[in-house]
């Protein structure tokens, strides 16, 4: 037994596309007697416009220590998001001196958080660097995060190669899959009749779950929506749209799913579906679509098939689920079309991530349970041979 008082631990979440992997975390880590959990949420969480999420969290058991709101009610363009991000988690990080700050992915207000965690002298634990994602400007702000990072959980092997070749202690480096593939073994998913009741829509066979954010390094990030769009009335299935995050170009992205929705039967728009209902949702879903990075990290936990469009996932590292197709509508039609023969889900099954066991999360609060935060936080040097 210790007298060693309990570790303050910060979660950083800033909306639905992290809380899905944070979930298994933070719930592991509030169940450690020498982890004293803080949950910052912030930005899209809170939005209207983005599903008010925050509320999902709730349901989820957890109290947020601290809510941010560097939306302000709108979609600010993005640098102003990012300043407010920076101003707001940097001052409770000043006042509150947490122990260390675990953050999640390549969003730019969780490079602003790593930042403001640099300034304030707070050692950062950081899920999911090492990957790529060539298509946005989210490729650099991931790297810049490992790099501002001292504790590195990588989904793979392969991160964590490119995570040490980026000059990272390999000691701070840790391969523990993907937390967010954790929801896949929940128990109390909904299945297709309380999702019917819940979207407002009968989920006939085939379901395609449909989710395309702004490319960010497109010149037109409305482009790969638009051939989304022309394939989806190509191909006749059910069809759930979540629709897009706040980075810039958004509202192009916004209003050509909505319209698509509102032109055909069969077809519903949703802000955010939440973890349980969106695990729920690829359960009984037959293939997706789109650009999100949900369908190469996510999906491959219940082997679902996923059409990837454009450039926004390049250079991502790929399971056997992943149909890559241009932003071209007849070659997104075709790729639905094979991607909905019952031929390419027993492909897919037959390969399924050794990593996708349910204990993710669990491995994280391990690590981090036994971490001791470097005070300063100091980064090792980097050797160059001669």
């Amino acid at each position: 037994m210790t007298d060693e008082p309990a570790r303050r631990i910060a979660i950083l979440t800033t909306g639905r596309q992290d809380w899905g992997i944070l979930h298994s975390t933070a719930t592991a880590l509030r169940d450690r007697r020498g982890i004293s959990l803080r949950l910052l949420v912030g930005g899209m969480h809170l939005s209207p416009r983005h599903g008010r999420t925050i509320d999902a969290i709730r349901d989820d058991g957890f109290e947020p220590d601290l809510e941010l709101d560097w939306l302000a009610g709108g979609d600010p363009p993005a640098e102003t998001q990012a300043a407010d991000a920076l101003h707001l988690i940097g001052e409770w990080l000043r006042h509150e001196r947490p122990d260390g700050l675990l953050i999640v992915g390549d969003r730019f207000e969780t490079a602003a958080a790593a930042f403001a965690g640099t300034l304030s002298g707070t050692p950062i634990a950081h899920l999911h660097g090492g990957e790529q994602t060539l298509g946005a400007f989210d490729d650099q702000f991931r790297h810049a995060i490992t790099k501002l990072s001292h504790l590195h959980l990588v989904s793979h092997a392969e991160h964590a190669t490119r995570v040490i070749a980026m000059g990272e202690d390999p000691a701070t480096v840790h391969v523990v899959g993907a937390p967010g593939l954790d929801a896949a073994m929940r128990s109390d998913l909904p299945d297709r009749t309380a999702l019917e009741r819940d979207l407002g829509v009968d989920l006939r066979p085939p379901v395609v779950i449909v989710t395309v954010h702004p490319a960010t390094l497109d010149p037109d990030p409305a482009t790969v929506a638009a051939s989304v769009v022309q394939a989806m009335d190509a191909v006749d299935a059910t069809y759930v749209v979540t629709l897009p995050n706040s980075d810039p170009g958004n509202d192009q992205v916004r209003t050509a799913l909505t319209r698509a929705v509102g032109a055909a039967e069969r077809r519903v728009a949703v802000e955010a579906l939440g973890e349980r209902r969106y695990w729920g949702l690829m359960r009984v879903a037959d293939a997706m679509l789109g650009n999100s990075s949900s369908a190469i990290v996510e999906a491959p936990a219940v082997d679902l098939p996923a059409v990837n469009v454009g450039d926004r996932q390049l250079g991502r590292r790929r399971e056997s689920n992943v149909i890559d197709v241009p932003s071209d509508a007849d070659q997104i039609a075709q790729a639905l079309r094979d991607a909905l023969r019952p031929a390419t889900r027993e492909r897919i099954a037959a390969s399924h991530p050794p990593l996708a066991d349910g204990r993710a999360g669990s491995r994280v609060a391990d690590i981090i349970e036994r971490w001791r935060p470097p005070i300063p936080p100091r980064k090792a040097s980097i050797d160059v041979a001669q």
